[in-house]
């Protein structure tokens, strides 16, 4: 009988042992505002100094083909948050769609939805039958709120008395409390004393305007020579305390035992405004569909599962983190809800490709100008108008509804300016378009694209604006 009692008990022990070295991995997703492609040093800045960030993108994986859903940031999170195209939940930008001045708008944009619907699964909810503690921690900007969709914790600055839209109260840097935010619900909902595995959405709301630093880092900039079109001090200033945030939340995973069993993904949600920075060799910033809009800083850490110092060239997108999560959770996804990505699992792996021929893009609207990059836009009246994208490959192809719609289409593509082409590999700024040259491809990447917003149902301004002005 005693015999009986000690290898039953020893059986347990080991159970137990074995189901607490299965706990489901940990997710940390921290999410920069308005971070552009070359703004951290992992990807070639000289100026800005990520040392921190840089260490972990080394140990890691990084990706040099990630990509935001939109060039603005609205709509990028709400494609995050719900793993799907914009044209499925309609947030394509922030505020109104009718920007600018509407004698220089052609087409009667699409209205644009403010707040993510309710109906819309987020990733959060997603995680809940897998057992996941869920915190959305900084910027939520989808509108209702981050614990009525799915998250058990929601945080922002609203909740400590910012609201002048500053990085500073009394003296606390916004990116500081946030950061601390998270750290507090790392260590209360350790997985090694709960029992559950925890999912952290932190969005910064830096390096976002207005463009407001620590003094002690920007004094540290102020001598230093600008390099190119990165030599704003206070800018600077602001990605160190981001490169702060991250040292500081990867330092709490390690001295809590839990790096190796947490993976960290870090990215953008747009590109870099173009009144203080660049994405060059990219063309454009911030609210504009090409690359400096769109193509984001990124790479994952996973110590133990992710090789360190490797690299992948295969493009991803936003909505590719859902499936991504759900694949590391060990679920399926919601029953009868679309998703539009794919899991990069296989990515991190070390494979070179998914199944997946092309990503796109939707943006039925316009966004004025600002200072800074409008070179660099199609016109100078507006950084963006009505436009799909499509990305297969080497090639990307620009569709723009107002020469679509009100100039002849496709009858007229070789004349009415309203495709344009690029091969990304051997022109990665854009300045080459092959519309007339590569026709090819051209009709076979408009083909996709129109398929794909078809499939989608993609709403597109095809109204004459009756106040617009030659």
């Amino acid at each position: 009988m005693g015999k009986y009692i000690f290898l039953l008990s020893l059986f347990l022990y080991f159970q137990s042992f074995s189901q607490k070295t299965e706990l489901k991995p940990n997710i940390v997703f921290i999410l920069i505002d308005d971070l552009g492609y070359t703004d951290v040093g992992f990807m070639g800045s000289k100026y800005y100094e990520t040392p921190n960030i840089d260490r972990l993108a080394k140990n890691g994986m990084i990706f040099t083909n990630a990509y935001a859903n939109a060039a603005n940031c609205a709509p990028t999170r709400a494609c995050l948050l719900s793993g799907q195209y914009v044209p499925r939940h309609g947030v394509f930008t922030v505020g109104k769609s009718d920007r600018g001045k509407s004698q220089d708008r052609r087409l009667i944009p699409v209205k644009n939805n403010l707040t993510l619907p309710l109906d819309k699964i987020t990733i959060a909810e997603a995680l809940k039958p897998a057992g996941y503690v869920s915190a959305a921690i900084g910027k939520w900007h989808v509108g209702n709120t981050q614990i009525i969709q799915g998250f058990d914790v929601g945080f922002d600055r609203e909740d400590i008395g910012y609201t002048d839209g500053g990085h500073f109260k009394d003296g606390e840097y916004l990116a500081d409390r946030l950061t601390s935010e998270a750290i507090t619900f790392i260590s209360k909902n350790n997985p090694k004393k709960t029992g559950k595995p925890f999912f952290l959405y932190l969005a910064h709301h830096a390096v976002h305007t207005p463009i407001q630093a620590k003094n002690e880092f920007i004094e540290k900039y102020l001598p230093k020579e600008g390099v190119g079109c990165h030599n704003n001090a206070k800018y600077a200033a602001m990605i160190e305390s981001i490169d702060q945030s991250v040292f500081k939340i990867n330092q709490t995973l390690e001295e809590l035992g839990l790096s190796e069993n947490t993976i960290l993904i870090f990215f953008s949600d747009n590109g870099g405004h173009g009144a203080f920075t660049c994405q060059k060799p990219l063309r454009g910033g911030k609210g504009m569909y090409y690359e400096g809009g769109i193509r984001e800083p990124m790479f994952v850490s996973w110590p133990g599962k992710v090789k360190p110092g490797t690299t992948c060239e295969f493009p991803v997108i936003g909505t590719d983190f859902y499936p991504t999560f759900l694949e590391l959770a060990g679920v399926s996804k919601p029953e009868n809800y679309i998703l539009d990505g794919k899991s990069i699992l296989p990515l991190l792996n070390q494979e070179k490709t998914l199944a997946r021929e092309a990503i796109f893009w939707h943006f039925p609207g316009y966004l004025q100008p600002y200072d800074g990059l409008m070179e660099e836009a199609r016109d100078t009246v507006f950084r963006s108008r009505p436009v799909s994208v499509i990305r297969k490959g080497d090639w990307k192809l620009l569709l723009f509804h107002e020469e679509w719609v009100l100039d002849g289409g496709l009858e007229k593509i070789e004349t009415n300016n309203s495709v344009e082409l690029y091969n990304l590999k051997l022109d990665i700024g854009e300045q080459n378009n092959l519309c007339n040259k590569e026709t090819a491809i051209r009709n076979e990447l408009l083909d996709n694209l129109l398929n794909w917003m078809k499939e989608t149902r993609a709403a597109i301004p095809d109204q004459r604006n009756s106040e617009f002005k030659n």
